[in-house]
């Protein structure tokens, strides 16, 4: 089962600045993402920040995954979409989005951007939510991070609490962002085999970040 996690916004803060239209990718750089997610040719997708007017062109752009979530991501203006080509099993929590696919628990994750104080406070509702099974959680984690160095204390405390339960699968690879950190992570419990880790290093017009992916070993 190959994981595809990308966070796709393109400087959507643009949009504020005066004289300016923001730069969202299913604009701009539609065709060229698409066609760069269809050739990993994954069976799973996560994908972060997409507007909200733009979220059914990205449906219509993968039809052939039966099975897709449209995400709230608390007091962001994007949303979140997750594809998977394997039945999706809701679980309910007030607190966060997760889903069972195969036996295996899927937390998308959005942390967000600006504070490692809220950041912790959501990676703390994630620990609450964990249904003490195998997992994964995968996506924008926002930790402002770069192997063992952290520019915030919180995050990491946040970093290391997941790490009670989970490996960083990403954790020997490269920087996911223009800004040469690691923001994007994918997480797995340790009882979850996995291989073919990869950061994928398109430059694509007013976008910052990386695609990552890998392979589960079911």
């Amino acid at each position: 089962m190959k994981i595809v996690s990308w966070n796709v916004g393109s400087f959507i803060w643009t949009q504020y600045l005066p004289g300016r239209q923001h730069y969202s990718f299913q604009r701009d750089n539609l065709s060229e993402v698409v066609d760069r997610l269809k050739n990993e040719n994954a069976d799973i997708i996560f994908l972060q920040e997409i507007l909200e007017e733009d979220i059914q062109s990205m449906f219509d752009e993968f039809p052939e995954f039966e099975y897709k979530k449209q995400i709230q991501t608390g007091d962001r203006l994007s949303l979140s979409l997750f594809l998977s080509r394997y039945p999706i099993t809701d679980i309910e929590h007030t607190s966060s989005h997760d889903y069972m696919i195969n036996g295996l628990t899927f937390f998308p994750v959005h942390l967000n951007a600006f504070s490692p104080r809220k950041r912790l406070l959501q990676t703390m509702d994630i620990f609450a939510d964990l249904p003490g099974q195998k997992g994964i959680i995968l996506g924008d984690a926002n930790f402002w991070m770069h192997k063992k160095f952290f520019l915030s204390r919180l995050d990491r405390i946040s970093y290391k609490k997941i790490l009670e339960k989970h490996t960083d699968e990403l954790y020997d690879l490269s920087f996911t962002c223009r800004i040469f950190l690691c923001l994007d992570k994918i997480f797995t419990t340790f009882d979850v085999k996995v291989k073919n880790q990869k950061i994928v290093k398109h430059k694509i017009k007013h976008m910052d970040h990386y695609m990552i992916s890998l392979d589960l070993d079911l």
